[in-house]
Order: C-alpha cells, then sequence, then structure tokens
C-alpha cells in the first residue's frame, strides 16, 4: 500500500518510490533487482465489514514497526516455523488477513479508496517492510518451476494457515513473522570505494622526517 517502506540498498524507500531495476533486500538472497512492479486502485464499498475484503491494520511497535502498517488480506506473510515450535525449521507463507483479531492486528480500511504497488522479482522472495515485516512476493516469471540452489516459500493451505496464526495468537508474540534485523537496514553504497595516495612529495606523518600535522586527502570532488 503507499506511504508503506521497503528494506532497499539506499534505505527504507516508498513503496511507490520504488521502480524496475531498483535492489530490495531479501530474506535468504541478499539485495535482488526488481523486475516488475504493478498498481493498482482499490474500492472498499460502504459498510463493507468482511475481514477477507479489508486491509489488516498493523499497530505501530506491534512486529517491530516503528509506525502503523497496513497490509492486504491476501498479502503473503512468512511465518519463521522455528519461532513456533523449536523443533520446526523453514518459513510458511500464510494470508494476512488470518492474522486479524490476532496480537493487536485489526481489518480496518484506510480509506474508501486508496493505491497499492505489487513488486515482482527473478524468483519467488521475501522482503523486509516497514521495520522486519517479513512479506512474501511471488515470482514475475510464467514458469512456476523452482531454479536450483534456490529457497523456496511453501504456501499454507487454508486449514494448516489458521493453526499457524493460532498459534502465534496463543503465544501473543509476531517475532515469528518479523525480524528485528530487519528494521535496520544501512543504505550500501553503490560505487566503489579506492584508497587515494597523497600528491607527490607530501609525507604522512607519524615516522621521523615527516610533518607533525596530520594531513587530509581529499577527493578532489570533495574539496570545497
Amino acid at each position: 500500500m503507499h506511504g508503506t517502506k521497503i528494506a532497499t540498498t539506499s534505505g527504507w524507500k516508498l513503496v511507490e518510490q520504488i521502480v524496475v531495476g531498483d535492489l530490495v533486500r531479501t530474506l535468504d538472497h541478499g539485495f535482488r533487482e526488481v523486475r516488475r512492479v504493478s498498481a493498482d486502485r482499490v474500492v472498499i464499498p460502504e459498510g463493507e465489514t468482511r475481514a477477507e475484503n479489508l486491509p489488516i491494520y498493523v499497530p505501530a511497535q506491534a512486529a517491530y514497526n516503528g509506525r502503523p502498517v497496513w497490509l492486504m488480506p491476501e498479502q503473503g506473510v512468512a511465518l519463521d516455523l522455528s519461532k513456533i515450535d523449536s523443533e520446526a525449521g523453514g518459513f510458511s507463507v500464510v494470508p494476512a488477513r488470518l492474522l486479524s483479531g490476532k496480537c493487536r492486528l485489526s481489518s480496518q480500511s484506510p480509506g474508501s479508496t486508496f493505491e497499492v504497488r505489487t513488486l515482482f522479482f527473478d524468483e519467488d522472495e521475501v522482503i523486509f517492510v516497514q521495520g522486519g515485516l517479513q512479506a512474501f512476493c511471488s515470482s514475475g516469471r510464467f514458469s512456476m518451476r523452482p531454479r536450483p540452489n534456490r529457497i523456496s516459500y511453501p504456501v499454507a493451505e487454508e486449514e494448516e494457515a489458521a493453526a499457524l496464526t493460532e498459534l502465534i495468537a496463543q503465544k501473543g508474540d509476531l517475532s515469528a513473522l518479523a525480524n528485528p534485523l530487519g528494521a535496520l537496514p544501512a543504505p550500501i553504497p553503490q560505487e566503489p570505494i579506492f584508497p587515494i595516495r597523497p600528491p607527490s612529495g607530501i609525507r604522512r606523518p607519524g615516522r621521523p622526517g615527516r610533518p607533525n600535522l596530520p594531513a587530509l586527502f581529499l577527493r578532489p570532488e570533495w574539496q570545497t
């Protein structure tokens, strides 16, 4: 939904500002390039109360998010199964609508109309949304066969997904669907950094025969 921030190489970026070619931080595959972006306008009929038709409201601080977040009802959320069952492992994707009524999350509408964006990658990916929420993004490829040596994210059947979200409600902890490490994405420089040697004849301080005062060497474009 517009206004939601996504973890990218330049830090948190509004989803409506992301374009094809941007690099987005993923859970298991580092930074991946966005291959396609779709934009849609959603209209909520007046008086609509059914949870399956309403976005999910995530209050601030509910899942490492510094500000409230809205999730579309069918937005997949990746659950870390090891946080639910110590003997389990991997991830399972469940629709956000099943989280309504659990851990302060609720079905609401931010307005009668609003804009949403969907990001697509070469493969199925899990990205970080607004402070660490693990959002599932399906592949933009027409072929659904996974490529070798890739981590997959199975989508849970309705009954299984309901059982998993009920376990989350019983624990009262949303750490299974959010990662605190995802809340602090550092900007990644896109240009290589090279050491700069001082001009000929200028000595570095600290050794006999060299000036006592330190010398600061800057690239020409950095000098003012």
